[in-house]
């Protein structure tokens, strides 16, 4: 038998998050930082598992893919618990879904995850009795299902190692204005063509919000001078359209919050749906994605608030 998690259905979605809130994140003052919950496709969820600390180290697994846990209080009176951040992918279905626990033992559980349907549901549809025309080469398609499966395997696989900071992420921009938000997603005759999994931001300077590692510098068709950064728990971030990254800058070595990695350029192709599927940029912007066990999540939901008062 399994334990039910949040409320289903838009008009509770108040409720919910008041409930959320009170039972899931009653924790002291100095308890270590989470993610802003969302729980809807493309947000995050902060769920309490129903496992003491004294019971071990649980795996937690959401989707088939494993999630960050970590332990901390569950409130000033009780015992510490296990606490699970869950990435929600953007074309999840609204509903109840399971988040299976694998006790050390053999003493495995599920508790029940519900997913709320987004206030704006932000998907153009295109319907066209002819095939669609991208104008890449044979050459350049293949280039590009192999760059995207390089890096779902780094951000789909579990390191292991360290654990996401503290403390919220910084701006990577410091305070950059918005160019394109979070979600956008453009389907062709029921195929995806155009996925806003990211935020694109204006600027100069591109800081790490976290410490992390790097785990990739590369040149990219779509993303142009790319990085990607393990902050540990499944979480990376990825910086996408580089002029250059800076010269300290080395696959493999670690980085601390704030630290620069590189300046804001418009290296890369974009696509502009009726014209060109390997259009230039022509304004520099940065396209920083956030990804939480492996699936990508709205990055602003890792800022501090004041970091977004303006979105």
């Amino acid at each position: 038998m399994g334990t039910a998690i949040g409320i289903t259905g838009r008009a509770k979605r108040a409720s919910w998050i008041a409930a959320l809130s009170t039972a899931l994140l009653s924790l002291p003052l100095q308890a270590d930082y989470n993610p802003r919950v969302s729980p809807e496709p493309g947000g995050v969820a902060v769920i309490e598992l129903p496992n003491s600390i004294g019971e071990g180290t649980p795996e937690v697994y959401f989707r088939g893919q494993r999630v960050y846990t970590m332990n901390r209080a569950y409130n000033q009176k009780s015992d510490d618990r296990w606490v699970a951040w869950i990435g929600l992918s953007q074309n999840l279905a609204a509903g109840k879904h399971t988040v299976q626990i694998r006790q050390p033992g053999g003493r495995n559980r599920n508790v029940y995850l519900d997913v709320v349907a987004p206030e704006q549901n932000v998907v153009k549809r295109i319907v066209s009795n002819g095939k669609l025309r991208t104008g890449l080469t044979p050459s350049q398609e293949n280039r590009i299902r192999q760059e995207k499966a390089m890096i779902d395997s780094i951000i789909k696989g579990w390191q292991g190692t360290g654990a996401p900071d503290k403390r919220p992420f910084i701006h990577p921009t410091s305070g950059g204005d918005l160019i394109k938000p979070f979600g956008q997603r453009v389907f062709y005759n029921n195929e995806m063509i155009f996925n806003q999994n990211g935020i694109d931001l204006s600027g100069q300077r591109v800081l790490a919000p976290a410490d992390g590692r790097i785990v990739m510098i590369k040149d990219l068709f779509y993303e142009g001078t790319h990085v990607i950064i393990d902050h540990g728990g499944g979480l990376f971030t990825q910086y996408s359209h580089l002029a250059r990254v800076n010269f300290r800058t080395r696959q493999g070595q670690a980085v601390k919050r704030g630290e620069e990695i590189g300046k804001i350029g418009r290296s890369g192709h974009q696509i502009i749906l009726g014209k060109s599927f390997a259009a230039p940029l022509k304004t520099p912007m940065l396209h920083w994605r956030v990804s939480l066990n492996g699936v990508y999540v709205n990055p602003e939901l890792f800022l501090d608030k004041a970091e977004t008062k303006s979105y």
